[in-house]
């Protein structure tokens, strides 16, 4: 609940807002593995890749994702980021920050200061959850 929390308090400040949570995760997966295929994106994200199929059709069509023919498969595609999902991605982060920096600033300096440093131990969390392996 949260992540869900944060992530919107950036979206509803840069004001685009109503972007679907099964589209943030999409172009989350596609800025860390730019050019994956669908088949691997729903892998990774744990879910059906027709349901997949039909996020990234709607990206396609909202001018956030490109899709280009594998060369060595014609029947896939890799998967890319566009600028404008860069550009609206780099604004929510920049007003997130500027949001988080406020909280933080209205805060106890004592708790903010704890927050502050419990963030690489969050990194690390968030990296083992989404794979274990990197233990």
């Amino acid at each position: 609940m949260l992540v869900w929390k944060l992530q919107r308090v950036g979206e509803r400040e840069s004001g685009l807002v109503g972007i679907p949570q099964s589209e943030i995760e999409v172009l989350r997966v596609l800025s860390d593995h730019p050019g994956i295929t669908v088949s691997d994106l729903a892998r990774m994200l744990g879910l059906q890749s027709s349901n997949v199929s039909a996020t990234v059709r709607s990206l396609v069509a909202r001018g956030l994702v490109s899709r280009t023919t594998n060369p060595n498969d014609g029947r896939s595609h890799h998967l890319h980021r566009t600028p404008l999902a860069e550009h609206n991605g780099n604004l929510i982060r920049r007003m997130w920050i500027s949001r988080m920096q406020e909280v933080l600033a209205a805060m106890d300096p004592a708790d903010a200061a704890e927050i502050v440093a419990a963030a690489p131990l969050l990194e690390q969390l968030a990296a083992l959850a989404e794979d274990p392996a990197r233990a």
